[in-house]
Protein backbone atom coordinates (compact mmCIF):
# COMPACT_ATOMS: atom_id res chain seq x y z
CA UNK A 1 0.00 0.00 0.00
CA UNK A 2 1.13 3.13 -1.18
CA UNK A 3 2.24 5.54 1.74
CA UNK A 4 4.40 8.50 2.69
CA UNK A 5 5.02 11.25 0.35
CA UNK A 6 5.41 11.25 -3.33
CA UNK A 7 6.86 12.58 -6.82
CA UNK A 8 4.32 14.93 -8.85
CA UNK A 9 2.18 12.66 -10.77
CA UNK A 10 2.36 12.30 -14.62
CA UNK A 11 0.16 13.99 -16.81
CA UNK A 12 -2.01 12.31 -18.91
CA UNK A 13 -4.88 13.85 -21.41
CA UNK A 14 -7.28 10.90 -20.10
CA UNK A 15 -8.68 9.60 -16.88
CA UNK A 16 -7.60 5.89 -17.37
CA UNK A 17 -10.03 3.45 -16.64
CA UNK A 18 -11.27 4.88 -13.06
CA UNK A 19 -14.27 5.78 -11.27
CA UNK A 20 -13.25 9.49 -10.07
CA UNK A 21 -12.55 12.97 -12.22
CA UNK A 22 -8.87 13.63 -10.23
CA UNK A 23 -5.81 13.76 -10.92
CA UNK A 24 -4.11 10.30 -11.89
CA UNK A 25 -0.60 9.34 -10.19
CA UNK A 26 0.58 6.77 -12.93
CA UNK A 27 2.86 3.68 -11.57
CA UNK A 28 6.49 3.38 -13.25
CA UNK A 29 7.98 -0.43 -13.77
CA UNK A 30 11.71 -0.14 -12.37
CA UNK A 31 12.94 -3.10 -13.50
CA UNK A 32 11.87 -6.61 -14.69
CA UNK A 33 12.89 -9.72 -16.19
CA UNK A 34 12.21 -13.45 -16.87
CA UNK A 35 14.40 -16.84 -15.71
CA UNK A 36 13.17 -19.37 -18.49
CA UNK A 37 14.25 -22.13 -15.79
CA UNK A 38 14.89 -21.41 -12.06
CA UNK A 39 17.49 -23.07 -10.25
CA UNK A 40 15.94 -26.11 -7.83
CA UNK A 41 17.32 -24.93 -4.57
CA UNK A 42 15.96 -21.37 -5.21
CA UNK A 43 12.45 -22.81 -6.34
CA UNK A 44 12.47 -24.83 -3.13
CA UNK A 45 12.94 -21.70 -1.13
CA UNK A 46 10.39 -19.69 -3.33
CA UNK A 47 7.71 -22.21 -2.98
CA UNK A 48 7.59 -22.70 -6.95
CA UNK A 49 4.19 -24.94 -7.53
CA UNK A 50 5.21 -28.53 -8.82
CA UNK A 51 6.32 -28.02 -12.76
CA UNK A 52 6.42 -23.87 -12.72
CA UNK A 53 9.73 -23.49 -13.08
CA UNK A 54 9.86 -20.24 -15.41
CA UNK A 55 9.71 -17.15 -13.76
CA UNK A 56 9.17 -13.56 -14.07
CA UNK A 57 9.22 -10.80 -11.79
CA UNK A 58 9.21 -6.92 -11.57
CA UNK A 59 9.45 -3.44 -9.15
CA UNK A 60 7.17 -0.93 -9.19
CA UNK A 61 6.39 2.58 -7.72
CA UNK A 62 3.11 1.56 -6.34
CA UNK A 63 2.44 -1.57 -4.64
CA UNK A 64 -1.42 -1.81 -4.60
CA UNK A 65 -1.43 -0.62 -8.34
CA UNK A 66 1.18 -3.84 -8.74
CA UNK A 67 -1.53 -5.92 -7.00
CA UNK A 68 -4.05 -5.58 -8.95
CA UNK A 69 -1.95 -5.92 -12.61
CA UNK A 70 -0.39 -8.61 -11.10
CA UNK A 71 -4.06 -10.13 -10.81
CA UNK A 72 -4.44 -9.20 -14.32
CA UNK A 73 -1.30 -11.07 -15.78
CA UNK A 74 -3.34 -14.32 -14.50
CA UNK A 75 -6.15 -14.04 -16.34
CA UNK A 76 -4.21 -13.27 -19.57
CA UNK A 77 -1.79 -16.64 -19.03
CA UNK A 78 -1.79 -19.61 -16.67
CA UNK A 79 0.42 -18.33 -14.20
CA UNK A 80 0.57 -18.09 -10.54
CA UNK A 81 1.83 -14.96 -8.47
CA UNK A 82 3.88 -17.04 -6.06
CA UNK A 83 5.45 -13.69 -3.83
CA UNK A 84 3.83 -10.19 -4.04
CA UNK A 85 5.61 -8.20 -1.07
CA UNK A 86 4.98 -3.82 -0.15
CA UNK A 87 8.73 -2.56 0.79
CA UNK A 88 8.35 -0.49 3.79
CA UNK A 89 8.69 3.05 4.23
CA UNK A 90 7.28 3.10 0.71
CA UNK A 91 8.72 4.89 -2.33
CA UNK A 92 9.90 7.56 -0.90
CA UNK A 93 13.13 5.71 0.92
CA UNK A 94 13.86 2.71 -1.79
CA UNK A 95 16.99 0.53 -1.22
CA UNK A 96 17.73 1.63 -4.55
CA UNK A 97 16.93 3.18 -7.93
CA UNK A 98 14.66 0.33 -8.90
CA UNK A 99 13.37 -1.10 -6.07
CA UNK A 100 10.47 1.44 -6.07
CA UNK A 101 7.38 -0.11 -3.46
CA UNK A 102 6.77 -3.26 -4.10
CA UNK A 103 7.73 -6.72 -6.08
CA UNK A 104 5.68 -9.37 -7.89
CA UNK A 105 6.87 -12.56 -8.82
CA UNK A 106 5.21 -15.09 -11.43
CA UNK A 107 5.48 -18.46 -12.00
CA UNK A 108 4.70 -20.33 -14.85
CA UNK A 109 5.58 -23.40 -16.59
CA UNK A 110 6.46 -22.33 -19.96
CA UNK A 111 8.53 -18.48 -19.84
CA UNK A 112 5.82 -17.49 -22.62
CA UNK A 113 3.27 -17.63 -20.48
CA UNK A 114 5.51 -15.65 -18.29
CA UNK A 115 5.61 -13.04 -20.93
CA UNK A 116 2.17 -12.74 -21.66
CA UNK A 117 1.30 -12.19 -18.01
CA UNK A 118 4.26 -9.82 -17.73
CA UNK A 119 2.53 -7.95 -20.86
CA UNK A 120 -0.66 -7.73 -19.65
CA UNK A 121 0.45 -6.41 -15.87
CA UNK A 122 2.41 -3.84 -17.57
CA UNK A 123 -0.68 -2.68 -19.68
CA UNK A 124 -2.50 -2.90 -16.60
CA UNK A 125 -0.06 -0.31 -14.98
CA UNK A 126 -0.30 1.97 -17.72
CA UNK A 127 -4.01 2.42 -18.39
CA UNK A 128 -6.10 2.13 -15.07
CA UNK A 129 -4.84 0.72 -12.20
CA UNK A 130 -3.44 4.43 -10.24
CA UNK A 131 -3.63 6.12 -7.43
CA UNK A 132 -5.41 9.45 -7.40
CA UNK A 133 -4.11 12.86 -5.84
CA UNK A 134 -7.46 14.03 -3.33
CA UNK A 135 -5.54 17.36 -2.51
CA UNK A 136 -4.34 20.19 -4.59
CA UNK A 137 -1.05 19.80 -4.07
CA UNK A 138 -1.31 16.56 -4.62
CA UNK A 139 0.39 15.17 -1.33
CA UNK A 140 -2.69 12.93 -0.24
CA UNK A 141 -2.68 10.00 -3.07
CA UNK A 142 -5.52 7.19 -2.61
CA UNK A 143 -6.54 4.21 -4.47
CA UNK A 144 -10.31 3.75 -5.16
CA UNK A 145 -9.85 0.72 -7.50
CA UNK A 146 -12.73 -1.74 -8.84
CA UNK A 147 -11.66 -4.82 -9.72
CA UNK A 148 -14.38 -6.11 -12.75
CA UNK A 149 -13.47 -9.73 -12.98
CA UNK A 150 -10.96 -10.93 -9.94
CA UNK A 151 -7.99 -13.87 -11.31
CA UNK A 152 -6.81 -16.07 -9.02
CA UNK A 153 -4.23 -13.96 -7.60
CA UNK A 154 -6.82 -11.35 -5.76
CA UNK A 155 -9.46 -14.12 -5.79
CA UNK A 156 -7.22 -15.97 -3.53
CA UNK A 157 -5.82 -13.07 -1.19
CA UNK A 158 -9.74 -12.02 -0.90
CA UNK A 159 -11.15 -15.45 -0.50
CA UNK A 160 -13.73 -15.37 -3.06
CA UNK A 161 -14.32 -17.00 -6.26
CA UNK A 162 -12.58 -15.93 -9.26
CA UNK A 163 -14.71 -13.61 -11.45
CA UNK A 164 -16.31 -11.72 -8.58
CA UNK A 165 -16.17 -7.85 -8.70
CA UNK A 166 -13.92 -6.26 -5.70
CA UNK A 167 -13.86 -2.65 -4.62
CA UNK A 168 -10.06 -2.52 -4.19
CA UNK A 169 -9.92 0.77 -1.82
CA UNK A 170 -6.94 2.08 -0.05
CA UNK A 171 -5.95 5.42 1.79
CA UNK A 172 -3.54 6.85 4.15
CA UNK A 173 -4.45 5.75 8.00
CA UNK A 174 -7.35 8.42 9.11
CA UNK A 175 -8.76 8.40 5.51
CA UNK A 176 -9.38 4.84 4.77
CA UNK A 177 -10.84 4.74 8.25
CA UNK A 178 -13.42 7.39 7.59
CA UNK A 179 -14.03 6.16 3.64
CA UNK A 180 -14.96 2.52 4.26
CA UNK A 181 -17.46 3.58 6.21
CA UNK A 182 -18.85 5.65 3.80
CA UNK A 183 -18.07 3.00 1.51
CA UNK A 184 -20.15 0.03 3.27
CA UNK A 185 -22.95 2.47 3.82
CA UNK A 186 -23.63 3.78 0.33
CA UNK A 187 -24.00 0.35 -1.28
CA UNK A 188 -24.91 -3.51 -0.41
CA UNK A 189 -20.91 -4.46 -0.02
CA UNK A 190 -19.54 -6.88 1.71
CA UNK A 191 -15.84 -6.00 3.69
CA UNK A 192 -14.24 -9.28 3.17
CA UNK A 193 -10.69 -7.82 4.69
CA UNK A 194 -9.19 -5.24 5.86
CA UNK A 195 -5.82 -3.68 6.33
CA UNK A 196 -5.41 -2.12 9.47
CA UNK A 197 -3.00 1.06 9.19
CA UNK A 198 -0.15 1.05 9.95
CA UNK A 199 1.39 -1.29 7.18
CA UNK A 200 4.48 -1.83 5.79
CA UNK A 201 4.33 1.54 4.05
CA UNK A 202 2.04 2.96 6.74
CA UNK A 203 -1.75 2.92 4.66
CA UNK A 204 -5.14 1.16 5.42
CA UNK A 205 -8.16 0.06 3.35
CA UNK A 206 -9.83 -3.20 2.46
CA UNK A 207 -11.46 -5.60 0.41
CA UNK A 208 -15.22 -4.91 -0.69
CA UNK A 209 -17.20 -7.73 -2.37
CA UNK A 210 -20.61 -7.25 -4.31
CA UNK A 211 -21.69 -6.83 -7.52
CA UNK A 212 -20.35 -4.45 -10.32
CA UNK A 213 -22.32 -1.40 -9.64
CA UNK A 214 -22.38 -1.57 -6.11
CA UNK A 215 -18.24 -1.81 -5.74
CA UNK A 216 -18.53 0.96 -8.36
CA UNK A 217 -20.70 2.97 -5.92
CA UNK A 218 -18.75 2.11 -2.94
CA UNK A 219 -15.72 2.87 -4.62
CA UNK A 220 -17.07 6.58 -5.25
CA UNK A 221 -18.09 6.49 -2.21
CA UNK A 222 -14.58 6.14 -0.71
CA UNK A 223 -13.41 8.44 -2.51
CA UNK A 224 -15.71 11.43 -2.13
CA UNK A 225 -15.23 10.67 1.39
CA UNK A 226 -10.97 11.12 1.23
CA UNK A 227 -11.49 13.95 -0.98
CA UNK A 228 -13.59 15.83 2.05
CA UNK A 229 -11.02 14.78 4.74
CA UNK A 230 -8.12 16.27 2.53
CA UNK A 231 -10.35 19.60 2.09
CA UNK A 232 -11.34 20.37 5.62
CA UNK A 233 -9.35 17.93 7.60
CA UNK A 234 -9.75 19.55 11.13
CA UNK A 235 -13.53 20.61 11.43
CA UNK A 236 -14.42 18.84 14.62
CA UNK A 237 -18.16 19.32 13.65
CA UNK A 238 -18.24 17.92 9.84
CA UNK A 239 -19.71 14.30 9.55
CA UNK A 240 -17.58 11.68 8.20
CA UNK A 241 -20.80 9.83 6.99
CA UNK A 242 -22.56 13.04 5.45
CA UNK A 243 -19.45 14.10 3.86
CA UNK A 244 -19.22 10.85 1.81
CA UNK A 245 -22.79 11.46 0.66
CA UNK A 246 -22.85 15.72 -0.05
CA UNK A 247 -19.99 14.63 -2.38
CA UNK A 248 -22.09 12.21 -4.80
CA UNK A 249 -21.44 8.92 -2.54
CA UNK A 250 -25.77 8.66 -2.89
CA UNK A 251 -28.02 9.70 -5.19
CA UNK A 252 -29.57 13.30 -4.51
CA UNK A 253 -33.53 14.07 -4.08
CA UNK A 254 -35.88 16.01 -1.60
CA UNK A 255 -36.07 15.12 1.49
CA UNK A 256 -37.62 11.44 1.63
CA UNK A 257 -36.93 10.36 -2.07
CA UNK A 258 -36.08 6.70 -2.55
CA UNK A 259 -32.45 5.71 -3.21
CA UNK A 260 -32.99 4.30 -6.78
CA UNK A 261 -34.50 6.41 -9.91
CA UNK A 262 -35.94 4.54 -12.80
CA UNK A 263 -34.20 5.88 -16.09
CA UNK A 264 -37.49 5.67 -18.16
CA UNK A 265 -40.00 6.94 -16.23
CA UNK A 266 -37.64 9.45 -13.02
CA UNK A 267 -40.22 7.71 -10.84
CA UNK A 268 -37.83 6.94 -7.13
CA UNK A 269 -38.35 3.71 -5.43
CA UNK A 270 -36.92 2.69 -1.99
CA UNK A 271 -36.11 -0.36 -3.30
CA UNK A 272 -34.74 -1.94 -6.07
CA UNK A 273 -37.17 -4.09 -7.68
CA UNK A 274 -35.53 -7.51 -9.42
CA UNK A 275 -37.32 -6.73 -12.68
CA UNK A 276 -35.26 -3.95 -12.86
CA UNK A 277 -31.35 -3.57 -12.80
CA UNK A 278 -28.56 -0.86 -13.14
CA UNK A 279 -27.28 0.79 -16.48
CA UNK A 280 -24.84 2.36 -14.55
CA UNK A 281 -25.57 3.61 -11.03
CA UNK A 282 -29.12 3.71 -8.46
CA UNK A 283 -30.16 6.51 -10.45
CA UNK A 284 -30.11 4.69 -13.78
CA UNK A 285 -32.51 1.61 -13.28
CA UNK A 286 -33.65 0.01 -16.53
CA UNK A 287 -35.17 -3.50 -17.38
CA UNK A 288 -33.23 -6.51 -18.56
CA UNK A 289 -34.60 -5.98 -21.72
CA UNK A 290 -32.62 -2.75 -22.40
CA UNK A 291 -30.41 -2.86 -25.52
CA UNK A 292 -27.15 -1.98 -24.01
CA UNK A 293 -27.89 -5.37 -20.70
CA UNK A 294 -28.30 -7.60 -23.99
CA UNK A 295 -24.74 -6.00 -25.17
CA UNK A 296 -22.80 -6.62 -22.04
CA UNK A 297 -24.51 -10.23 -21.97
CA UNK A 298 -23.11 -10.54 -25.60
CA UNK A 299 -19.53 -9.95 -23.83
CA UNK A 300 -19.75 -11.13 -21.35
CA UNK A 301 -20.08 -14.38 -23.59
CA UNK A 302 -17.31 -13.41 -26.10
CA UNK A 303 -15.30 -13.49 -23.44
CA UNK A 304 -16.56 -17.00 -22.27
CA UNK A 305 -15.80 -18.26 -25.73
CA UNK A 306 -12.63 -16.42 -25.82
CA UNK A 307 -11.25 -17.99 -23.00
CA UNK A 308 -12.47 -21.80 -24.59
CA UNK A 309 -10.26 -21.05 -27.42
CA UNK A 310 -7.18 -19.98 -24.87
CA UNK A 311 -7.77 -22.98 -23.68
CA UNK A 312 -7.96 -25.09 -26.86
CA UNK A 313 -4.78 -23.44 -28.21
CA UNK A 314 -2.72 -24.11 -24.67
CA UNK A 315 -4.06 -28.13 -25.32
CA UNK A 316 -2.77 -27.82 -29.06
CA UNK A 317 0.89 -27.00 -28.10
CA UNK A 318 0.30 -22.97 -29.29
CA UNK A 319 1.29 -20.45 -26.28
CA UNK A 320 1.73 -17.68 -28.70
CA UNK A 321 -1.63 -17.76 -29.72
CA UNK A 322 -3.25 -17.70 -25.99
CA UNK A 323 -0.92 -14.64 -25.81
CA UNK A 324 -2.30 -13.34 -28.68
CA UNK A 325 -6.10 -14.42 -27.48
CA UNK A 326 -5.41 -12.84 -24.16
CA UNK A 327 -4.90 -9.60 -25.90
CA UNK A 328 -8.61 -9.99 -27.27
CA UNK A 329 -10.00 -10.99 -23.95
CA UNK A 330 -8.37 -7.55 -22.24
CA UNK A 331 -9.92 -5.37 -24.74
CA UNK A 332 -13.29 -7.11 -24.44
CA UNK A 333 -12.87 -6.29 -20.81
CA UNK A 334 -11.96 -2.72 -21.46
CA UNK A 335 -15.03 -2.64 -23.73
CA UNK A 336 -17.39 -3.92 -21.08
CA UNK A 337 -15.89 -1.19 -18.92
CA UNK A 338 -16.10 1.70 -21.35
CA UNK A 339 -19.60 0.78 -22.22
CA UNK A 340 -20.35 0.08 -18.16
CA UNK A 341 -19.08 3.72 -17.14
CA UNK A 342 -19.30 5.83 -20.64
CA UNK A 343 -15.84 6.50 -21.08
CA UNK A 344 -13.76 5.82 -24.06
CA UNK A 345 -11.86 2.78 -25.08
CA UNK A 346 -8.35 3.41 -24.69
CA UNK A 347 -5.88 2.86 -27.89
CA UNK A 348 -5.22 -0.72 -28.57
CA UNK A 349 -3.69 -3.63 -30.79
CA UNK A 350 -4.39 -6.59 -31.88
CA UNK A 351 -2.12 -9.57 -33.13
CA UNK A 352 0.40 -6.47 -33.11
CA UNK A 353 -1.63 -4.56 -35.22
CA UNK A 354 -3.54 -1.07 -35.03
CA UNK A 355 -7.13 -1.33 -36.03
CA UNK A 356 -6.39 0.18 -39.59
CA UNK A 357 -3.95 -2.71 -40.64
CA UNK A 358 -6.10 -5.70 -38.91
CA UNK A 359 -8.35 -5.36 -41.72
CA UNK A 360 -5.95 -5.38 -44.64
CA UNK A 361 -4.37 -8.70 -43.00
CA UNK A 362 -7.12 -10.20 -42.53
CA UNK A 363 -8.19 -9.63 -46.59
CA UNK A 364 -4.56 -10.70 -47.26
CA UNK A 365 -3.65 -14.06 -45.45
CA UNK A 366 -2.25 -15.78 -48.60
CA UNK A 367 0.21 -13.40 -49.26
CA UNK A 368 1.28 -13.10 -45.10
CA UNK A 369 0.69 -16.35 -43.76
CA UNK A 370 0.39 -18.69 -46.74
CA UNK A 371 -2.93 -19.76 -46.00
CA UNK A 372 -5.61 -18.81 -48.54
CA UNK A 373 -9.75 -18.18 -47.86
CA UNK A 374 -10.37 -21.22 -45.79
CA UNK A 375 -13.46 -22.65 -44.22
CA UNK A 376 -12.64 -24.38 -40.88
CA UNK A 377 -12.48 -27.89 -41.29
CA UNK A 378 -12.56 -30.87 -38.54
CA UNK A 379 -8.61 -31.57 -39.69
CA UNK A 380 -7.33 -28.40 -37.86
CA UNK A 381 -8.40 -29.62 -34.39
CA UNK A 382 -10.41 -28.00 -31.46
CA UNK A 383 -8.53 -24.61 -31.47
CA UNK A 384 -10.10 -23.92 -34.95
CA UNK A 385 -13.16 -24.72 -33.88
CA UNK A 386 -12.81 -22.38 -30.52
CA UNK A 387 -11.76 -19.50 -32.90
CA UNK A 388 -14.78 -20.21 -35.80
CA UNK A 389 -16.95 -19.99 -32.85
CA UNK A 390 -15.74 -16.72 -30.93
CA UNK A 391 -15.35 -15.21 -34.04
CA UNK A 392 -18.70 -15.46 -35.24
CA UNK A 393 -19.87 -14.21 -31.61
CA UNK A 394 -17.79 -11.33 -32.08
CA UNK A 395 -19.63 -10.24 -34.99
CA UNK A 396 -22.96 -10.61 -33.26
CA UNK A 397 -21.55 -8.37 -29.98
CA UNK A 398 -20.86 -5.89 -33.12
CA UNK A 399 -24.64 -5.69 -34.17
CA UNK A 400 -26.19 -5.74 -30.89
CA UNK A 401 -23.86 -2.68 -30.66
CA UNK A 402 -25.64 -0.83 -33.58
CA UNK A 403 -28.75 -1.78 -31.56
CA UNK A 404 -27.96 -0.68 -28.76
CA UNK A 405 -26.01 2.97 -29.75
CA UNK A 406 -28.13 3.27 -33.24
CA UNK A 407 -27.09 6.51 -34.00
CA UNK A 408 -24.02 6.64 -36.50
CA UNK A 409 -21.65 8.59 -34.86
CA UNK A 410 -22.36 6.88 -31.19
CA UNK A 411 -19.88 4.67 -29.71
CA UNK A 412 -18.23 4.61 -32.98
CA UNK A 413 -14.99 3.32 -30.95
CA UNK A 414 -16.80 0.08 -29.70
CA UNK A 415 -17.94 -0.96 -33.03
CA UNK A 416 -14.97 -0.27 -34.48
CA UNK A 417 -13.53 -2.77 -31.79
CA UNK A 418 -15.39 -5.62 -32.13
CA UNK A 419 -15.68 -4.86 -36.00
CA UNK A 420 -11.65 -5.51 -36.17
CA UNK A 421 -12.18 -8.38 -33.07
CA UNK A 422 -13.68 -10.36 -35.63
CA UNK A 423 -11.66 -9.88 -38.23
CA UNK A 424 -8.04 -9.74 -35.76
CA UNK A 425 -9.68 -13.61 -34.67
CA UNK A 426 -9.84 -14.78 -38.30
CA UNK A 427 -6.07 -13.48 -38.93
CA UNK A 428 -5.02 -15.53 -36.00
CA UNK A 429 -7.40 -18.77 -37.29
CA UNK A 430 -5.18 -18.35 -40.54
CA UNK A 431 -1.49 -17.73 -38.81
CA UNK A 432 -2.69 -20.96 -36.95
CA UNK A 433 -3.82 -22.57 -39.89
CA UNK A 434 -0.08 -21.40 -41.27
CA UNK A 435 2.01 -22.98 -38.68
CA UNK A 436 2.79 -19.66 -37.85
CA UNK A 437 2.60 -20.53 -33.75
CA UNK A 438 4.11 -23.76 -34.29
CA UNK A 439 4.35 -26.65 -36.39
CA UNK A 440 2.29 -26.34 -39.91
CA UNK A 441 -1.43 -27.48 -39.68
CA UNK A 442 -3.80 -29.09 -42.21
CA UNK A 443 -4.58 -26.88 -44.23
CA UNK A 444 -8.33 -25.93 -45.79
CA UNK A 445 -10.27 -28.92 -46.67
CA UNK A 446 -13.11 -28.96 -49.70
CA UNK A 447 -15.25 -32.10 -50.04
CA UNK A 448 -14.64 -33.96 -46.37
CA UNK A 449 -17.32 -35.72 -45.59
CA UNK A 450 -18.22 -37.96 -42.47
CA UNK A 451 -17.07 -41.12 -43.01
CA UNK A 452 -19.08 -44.54 -43.30
CA UNK A 453 -21.28 -46.17 -40.58
CA UNK A 454 -20.32 -49.11 -41.38
CA UNK A 455 -16.35 -49.07 -42.38
CA UNK A 456 -16.39 -52.36 -44.02
CA UNK A 457 -19.06 -50.87 -46.34
CA UNK A 458 -18.46 -48.22 -48.78
CA UNK A 459 -20.54 -45.35 -48.90
CA UNK A 460 -22.73 -44.73 -52.07
CA UNK A 461 -21.65 -42.38 -54.60
CA UNK A 462 -22.87 -38.72 -54.24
Amino acid sequence: MRRGSMSAPTKVAGRGLGLVDLEPIIPRVLAMRTIPRADDQLAKKWNLPEGKRAVGMLTCSSDDALFVALDEGTKAAPVEVVYARSFYAGSSYPSGPLSGEAIGVYAASDPDEIEAALRACVETLAREAWFYAADERKQLAFFPHVVRATGNYLSREAGIAPGESLAYLIAPPLESMIALDAALKAAPVKLVKWFGPPSETNYGGGYLTGSLPDCEAAARAFAAAVVDVAKAPREIDRSARAAGESLGARPSGPAGAGRFKVLATGERLSEKPEHLTHLRDDESLVTKLHPRLILRGKLDTLQGLLLEAQFAADQEGAPGLVGELGEALELTRAMVGAEVMDRPLPEWKLVGLPPSEIRYASHHTYELYGVPFMIPSVRQGRAVAQLYLARAYAREAELAAYVAFSDDGERADLKLALNRLSSAIYVMTAKYVGGKYGPQRPGPVKGWRPPAENPGKPEKAR
